[in-house]
Parts: C-alpha cells; structure tokens; sequence
C-alpha cells in the first residue's frame, strides 16, 4: 500500500473549513493500493490544486483538497441521518414528469436518481466493506473519510478526466444492461447524447485540438455499458480543474440540456445527492485522474445509504428504469448478503 503522497501544495486557497480525512482508492485494473491520511480542506475553488486528493459534490457546492498531514481521525464521528427510501410509486411519478418535460420539447434527457436506506448492521465495519469492494478490479475503487462530513465506498466505472502534460481523457459512458449485450435504440440514444455533448463542448476549447473517438461496450461487476473514450491533444496549457468544470456534470449523471436537466434535477428529486455523481480522484504535479462517484454507498451513524441513477429518455420504461436503479445498488448491496 502506496502511502507516499506528500502535501508539495503551496497554492491551497484559503480553507474555509478543516477536518481530518483519509482516503483509500486504487485504480482501475491495477494492483496498487494509495492511502492517504491528513486534512480535508473545504475550498471555493480548485483551481490553484497541482497535488492531493480532491472530492466534490453533485452540486459543485462543496469542495474538499485532502492533502498529507499527521491527524488523528475519529472514525465513530460520522454525519447523523434518518433518510427514508425512495418508494416505487415516487420514483415513477418523478419519470413521469420527466418524460412530460421531454414530449414538452423542454428536455431531452434526465438522470432520475434514488437513495435506498437500511439500519446499519450491529456489527459492521467499512474497512472489511471495502476490502470486499476491491473485487471489482475494473473499477476505480475508493473509501473516502471527511470527519462528520463523508464517509464513502464506491466502485465507479466512469472516468471524468484524466490529464497529461500533453493529453486529455474522458468518458462517455452510459446504457445499462445486466448480463446482456443487446442494447436497444433507447440505450444507444441515451449514451450518444453523453458522446455528442462532450465532443461539442471540447471541440470549443481552443487549448484542444479535434477529439478522436473510440467505443466499446465494458463491464462492471454483472451490469454492462456503452462506452465512448474521448481523447484530444493540448494546443497549450489549461488548467485540469477548468477542463473539469466544464464536464462536470456531464449529461450522463446529470442531462440534456445541460443547466436545465440539473434544475429540473435541484428542483423534483426528493433527496440531496451530496457526493454521489460527484467526482472524486487524484492530482499529481497538476495532471488529474478524476472520476464520477457511481456505485457507491455512504456510511452514517445509523444508516447505509446506497445511491442509483438512470437516464430517463422519451423511450424509457419505469418498471425496467426501476429495475436498472436495483442492479446498479446490488453492486455493493451483495455484500452485505453474504
């Protein structure tokens, strides 16, 4: 287990606030283990972050760099909830207004997103939770810790952004199918949606030259899905947390049109998605590995929280929707069954 990350930042700005963190993660299809232990700081903005480990919420409301400091943690200090599940019958009423917003020509996509809540088990121990996780050797694999303020295992299939000197990288990943491979036209829609918009958006940055494109279908535990990697080259330096600003979120956790599908978001689902379909990831002498927080569960005093979204479509079916949101949760749901 890599512990050698050290805080070489300088250009943290301000912190409004600060709390011991530590996080575990690996990358995907790699054998490395990092862990980090030290001091979470909530920042405005990342844009002076060139090293330490960063976390930020669906909303881009809150910000945390977490970089080496000696700490002590106090892992029994976890936020305090009493979240009640999103019902079937809710579920479908928020699709059903989706899908009036998209025949209404207002949307054309939204990702309805659902919390399942259970009491957390007597005995339960996150690090033997995330040990289990790690199984999923294709996923980009985290266990992160902010004092009273988050406490997260995920294995997340999608990356956001991953920079080099010269490079950048990203995803466009959705349609969901488990243990299949016929993607119907409503799947294949609802990814090209992610692909058109990405490839649209970097095609404006004059720092980039023109993406290249390559797709295939990937898995991640039993769920199978559409996956497009955008790459293009950098014509000069920018900055990875402007490259990500303008990603995140992107029309596969969030939808199409961009600002109105997250208002319409903000305004008609029933709960605070806080980190999940954030982002979450590296930065090393300022190149990111950034990646969105799918698949993931959240640890509270006396609940675990598992997180699910779909994207909903003119051609959507609540009851398979449904069913996609219960695969997506059974990747670490299944667990707890053994």
């Amino acid at each position: 287990m890599n512990t050698n990350m050290e805080n070489k930042n300088n250009n943290i700005p301000k912190a409004l606030e600060k709390k011991a963190a530590m996080v575990i993660y690996r990358f995907p299809n790699k054998q490395k283990i990092y862990f980090l232990k030290g001091e979470a700081q909530l920042v405005t903005t990342f844009e002076d972050i060139d090293d330490g480990f960063v976390v930020q919420s669906f909303d881009n409301k809150k910000k945390f760099v977490i970089t080496k400091a000696k700490i002590d943690l106090d892992f029994e200090n976890l936020r305090s909830t009493s979240i009640t599940n999103s019902t079937q019958s809710q579920f479908a009423d928020f699709v059903t207004k989706i899908k009036k917003a998209i025949t209404d020509k207002t949307l054309e996509k939204v990702v309805a997103a659902r919390v399942y809540a259970q009491k957390k088990p007597t005995i339960f121990h996150p690090l033997d939770f995330f040990k289990q996780v790690l199984s999923y050797k294709e996923a980009f694999v985290s266990f992160v810790f902010i004092e009273g303020e988050a406490c997260w295992i995920g294995a997340t299939p999608e990356l956001l952004l991953k920079t080099t000197d010269k490079n950048i990288e990203t995803y466009s990943l959705a349609g969901t199918l488990r243990e299949r491979l016929d993607f119907s036209a409503k799947e294949i829609e609802e990814q090209d949606i992610v692909t058109r918009y990405i490839t649209s958006l970097l095609a404006t940055l004059p720092s980039l030259k023109k993406s290249t494109l390559q797709s295939k279908i990937i898995a991640n535990g039993s769920l199978n899905h559409l996956l497009t990697i955008i790459k293009a080259r950098k014509k000069k330096k920018i900055h990875w947390s402007s490259l990500a600003n303008k990603l995140h979120p992107t029309p596969a956790v969030g939808g199409f049109e961009k600002e109105k599908a997250i208002q319409f978001i903000h305004q008609n689902e029933q709960f605070e998605r806080r980190f999940f379909s954030g982002f979450l990831g590296e930065i090393k002498k300022g190149n990111a590995k950034l990646f969105v927080n799918l698949r993931c569960v959240e640890i509270t005093q006396s609940q675990l929280l598992f997180y699910a979204g779909c994207g909903i479509t003119a051609d959507s079916d609540i009851k398979k929707e449904w069913q996609e949101t219960n695969h997506k949760m059974d990747v670490l749901r299944k667990f707890l069954k053994k």
